[in-house]
């Protein structure tokens, strides 16, 4: 059997790739020949002068069976040529031509970006059974993470005149080609990019703090249909990514709220199987030597601190207890964070005055200090306003034995089980994720009770062998 995983940039440390890197590095280890092809246009993306898109091996990778391509025609986001996230001329007859040599009986979609959702049909014409794992919105939304214009959390594409007028208001200023000149200048002119990058870093830090508030629109104010031709390719573009996942030989949900998107959006509900993702921290659980203290109960988020990880919310929550229970509690922030938006964040804190000192941002972590951080807290906190699919987050926190406090939203609920193993609150309500924190801080003996009821996380080496069935017995049927 020979398999093609399609994955994310391998040197990303996060999201999706903190998934496709182990499983393809686990999949290794059999007698199976793997392929992994992602496209360099993230990170450090890789566009080069003189250069037409192309597939080249990455030697810079441990295994040799790892490729790239590089001049992408697609970005990250596609918002002024949405055309080419269901047909990409350039990346489609190179992949085409790849496929042609490799002949892989498997393709195993896991990350889209730098595609087009069109490699899906171009395989299935040369008889590749294809499967698809749906870890984010793409397929449904430009923006990947179904947060409104307004910041409000979307349920997705059921008013397509909203999402022309979202895209167009995201996307101000938005420009791909100039976004693959500035790759260039830095791929190829190196030193100079770094000097007008310091230039432009040093303007950036002399504006005001990023603006937290909500925009002031409402559905009332906005005089639908707005663009018209933004709204056909938006309709253009749904109808043939929900095609290209009906064209696959089965869609993997990796939890049970992706699957309610697509089938709402017309994938077959026949053919879609949810399926949680494994992670390499549940092969080595992590020992929790904290003990918890009653009088002073330790919050912790950590992961990426953002306005879609909802940071902002989970501080005004804590900051609008009675005085009497925050000095009572602890919250630890672990993450990268941008220094507006951290700013932004920190107003409200120092307004409050009223132990300040109590919220505290400790920054970028690595994955070797997730231990010495998770004896550093009680209770995890994961307050998203975006739909986190399956977030990467809840398996460090549950092997870690940590309980966790989390929205009712994306995939939270296939694995936190309210007053069971963490608390789930209404999303993005800061009353209802305060009256969480108070009842913690009121009964502090609850931690350990939701301790003792954390689930085994999976392996991706159970999660390999579950996918290597899944691959045999499509191969099987024929």
């Amino acid at each position: 059997m020979k398999i093609l995983i399609i994955g994310d940039n391998p040197q990303i440390t996060g999201g999706v790739c903190n998934y496709t890197r182990p499983l393809y590095l686990e999949f290794g280890k059999s007698d199976e020949e793997v392929i992994y092809l992602y496209s360099a246009s993230r990170l450090k993306a890789d566009y080069r002068l003189f250069k037409n898109t192309q597939i080249l091996k990455d030697d810079s990778w441990e295994q040799n069976n790892v490729y790239k391509i590089i001049n992408s025609q697609n970005l990250d986001m596609n918002y002024d040529n949405l055309e080419i996230d269901s047909n990409s001329e350039k990346n489609d007859a190179v992949f085409k031509k790849f496929i042609i040599e490799q002949k892989p009986d498997i393709m195993h979609i896991n990350e889209i970006i730098g595609f087009s959702s069109n490699i899906i049909n171009i395989a299935k014409k040369y008889k590749i059974k294809v499967i698809v794992t749906v870890h984010e919105y793409w397929w449904l939304c430009p923006k990947r993470v179904m947060v409104d214009f307004n910041r409000n959390i979307c349920s997705g594409p059921e008013n397509l005149d909203k999402c022309a007028y979202c895209i167009t208001e995201v996307s101000k200023n938005y420009n791909s080609a100039k976004r693959k000149q500035q790759y260039l200048l830095r791929n190829q002119f190196t030193q100079l990019h770094k000097f007008l990058s310091a230039i432009k870093h040093s303007l950036k830090q002399q504006k005001s703090s990023s603006q937290l508030d909500k925009l002031d629109f409402s559905e009332e104010k906005i005089h639908y249909p707005l663009n018209t031709s933004l709204k056909q390719k938006l309709v253009d573009r749904l109808n043939a990514n929900i095609n290209s996942l009906n064209n696959c030989d089965l869609v993997i949900g990796v939890s049970q709220d992706v699957k309610k998107h697509l089938v709402r959006y017309g994938v077959s509900e026949d053919n879609i199987l949810v399926q949680h993702i494994g992670s390499t921290i549940a092969d080595t659980s992590i020992p929790h030597t904290k003990d918890v203290k009653k009088e002073k109960i330790i919050f912790g988020f950590i992961g990426g601190v953002s306005y879609y990880k909802g940071v902002h919310q989970l501080v005004d929550a804590f900051i609008s207890m009675p005085d009497g229970y925050k000095k009572k509690a602890k919250l630890k922030i672990f993450g990268k964070y941008n220094d507006n938006y951290k700013k932004s964040v920190e107003i409200n804190i120092i307004q409050d005055n009223t132990y300040k000192e109590n919220v505290i941002f400790y920054g970028r972590y690595t994955p070797k200090d997730i231990e010495k951080i998770t004896n550093k807290v009680d209770i995890a906190i994961l307050p998203s306003l975006c739909a986190d699919t399956a977030p990467q987050t809840i398996f460090e926190s549950f092997s870690s034995e940590l309980p966790i406090i989390a929205p009712d939203i994306g995939g939270f609920t296939d694995f936190i089980e309210h007053d069971k193993n963490g608390l789930i609150y209404e999303a993005a309500k800061v009353e209802s994720l305060k009256e969480s924190l108070m009842y913690i801080i009121d009964n502090p003996e609850s931690i350990d009770i939701m301790r003792s009821n954390i689930p085994t996380m999976k392996t991706i080496s159970d999660n390999a062998k579950e996918l290597m069935r899944l691959y045999d017995k499509l191969l099987t049927v024929g």
